[in-house]
């Protein structure tokens, strides 16, 4: 081996170490920013879904609270520890069950679940290294060096980013993981709001069937009183046929109702992920809920726990952590590569005898062991396209912007809603309360002071009917406006982002 090539191989042998060392750092450094990162996510996406679950009869039993003070009406699909556990599910008996199911069950939760979990897997993506760069060359016409021919270069390169770049694009994935987990919620809420306002229309349509029933028996026996009345020659024919109108009304009405009540327990299994004409028992009647909380309250919980706003927080800060992403397009990145060149031993070249001594010259025998030769590769992109990396930091401030304007906007459309669902639900408590305690009563009384006089002989049919359509219209109000009620405070509780009862009303 000459002079030159032991020299070569001895720095080579003494800058091997500090590549290792400069190379194995730099890759140590952006591992462990990605694995921690990914860490991360995958530890708030797991806690998230373990939390959904093991509070979801608890979540339920919050949300399926009604009437004053009120635990869930029916009963549960819970089973006692000492009972044993049929191999068959129960169907649903109380609302509470109904969330549960839902909560359970519903496909827009679970799609929502399996995209928070995409999400976090984005985050090692965008953390690692890009993919090394094999090569090949091959040289038709070889290149002749002093160690033999070169035919063939085989080549690897890798590339490494600023380390702050990949730390920048993690953060960034590990925010929209974490607005994803904030639209589950928002779709958890969305489905049990859906369950109540079902559940409850299912109740007004019942209620309504349950009091036209017993109005058709009161009705019967208001017709037989009446031809009672013709019988013996002191009222028309005319009553009777005005009593049998209203009773094929009421005949009429059920028909509407039984197909209304069709199209709400479709709505309800459809929530529930259940076929359509699954069975739904009539809800179990419930009494008037008493709503005692300050509207500035609800406004603080709303900005507190509304999903749709957490999640235009880690909008933001997803954006912010996009700009500073942005504006490290200036600095380069580095590429190192490893290169091995075949060389093909061959004669060495023998030059002719010297002319004026006649001796020959000495000859390079080094082409004859056709040695392999190697190299370490170095090199940076050279970010000079400024018009390109300056815009893409004017889109992601734009982007930051747009954010903040989106949240102004998302605040003062979750407060309307909240107010206006706070509002119904005062007007319907107030609403319901009234029937309850004073119209009802009044109207039932005006109607059977009515009929003992109409029986008497002192008024006639027609104001009998009116008092009695009167009472019959004003206690199906009083069972609509409890309804309604709970549906304005399923409303109320998607605004939120809590349960009425949590909110402490």
């Amino acid at each position: 081996m000459s002079r030159a090539r032991r020299a070569r191989t001895s720095i080579g042998r003494a800058f091997r170490p500090l590549r290792r060392w400069t190379l194995g750092l730099a890759t140590v450094s952006i591992g462990l920013s990605g694995c921690a990162l990914d860490q991360t996510a995958q530890r708030d996406v797991t806690t998230a879904l373990k939390q959904y679950e093991q509070r979801r009869t608890e979540d339920a039993g919050a949300y399926a609270r009604i009437g004053r003070g009120g635990p869930t009406t029916g009963p549960s699909l819970e089973t006692p520890a000492s009972q044993p556990v049929d191999s068959a599910p129960k169907p649903p008996q109380s609302l509470r069950d109904y969330i549960v199911v839902a909560l359970a069950q519903n496909p827009d939760i679970k799609a929502a679940e399996e995209i928070a979990r995409a999400k976090a897997a984005r985050v090692p993506q965008v953390t690692a290294l890009p993919d090394p760069m094999l090569a090949t060359k091959t040289l038709p016409e070889p290149v002749r060096t002093a160690e033999g021919d070169n035919y063939f270069v085989l080549g690897v390169q890798q590339r490494f980013p600023v380390p702050e770049k990949l730390d920048r694009a993690g953060r960034v994935a590990l925010q929209e993981t974490r607005m994803a987990l904030e639209e589950l919620q928002q779709t958890r809420l969305r489905v049990i709001a859906d369950v109540k306002r079902s559940y409850f229309r299912v109740y007004v349509i019942d209620m309504t069937i349950e009091i036209d029933v017993a109005n058709q028996d009161l009705l019967r026996g208001l017709i037989d009183a009446v031809r009672a009345q013709v019988a013996a020659g002191r009222r028309s024919q005319g009553d009777v046929l005005r009593a049998e109108v209203e009773l094929s009304t009421l005949e009429s009405k059920l028909i509407e109702l039984r197909q209304q009540r069709a199209t709400a327990v479709a709505m309800l299994n459809r929530v529930l992920n259940c076929a359509t004409t699954t069975a739904v028992p009539k809800p179990a009647p419930f009494d008037l809920r008493d709503v005692d909380v300050r509207l500035a309250a609800l406004f603080e919980s709303a900005v507190d726990h509304n999903p749709g706003l957490q999640r235009l927080r880690e909008q933001l800060e997803r954006d912010r952590q996009a700009v500073k992403l942005a504006r490290l397009a200036y600095w380069p990145d580095f590429t190192l590569g490893f290169e091995w060149m075949q060389m093909s031993p061959r004669d060495a070249f023998r030059p002719p005898p010297n002319p004026q001594t006649g001796m020959p010259a000495p000859v390079n025998r080094m082409s004859e062991n056709g040695s392999d030769n190697w190299a370490i590769t170095f090199g940076l992109n050279i970010p000079i396209w400024f018009e390109k990396i300056e815009g893409g930091i004017r889109e992601a401030r734009s982007r930051l912007l747009a954010s903040q304007h989106q949240y102004v906007s998302t605040q003062n459309r979750v407060q309307f809603q909240v107010e206006d669902a706070f509002a119904r639900v005062r007007a319907q408590q107030e609403l319901a309360e009234l029937f309850e305690s004073t119209i009802i009563p009044q109207a039932r009384q005006t109607y059977e002071v009515s009929r003992a006089a109409y029986t008497s002989g002192t008024t006639d049919f027609l104001f009998v009917i009116d008092n009695w359509q009167k009472w019959l219209t004003f206690t199906i109000q009083y069972h609509r406006a409890l309804g309604e009620l709970e549906r304005s405070v399923a409303d109320l509780e998607e605004a939120l982002g809590l349960s009425l009862n949590e909110a402490g009303g």
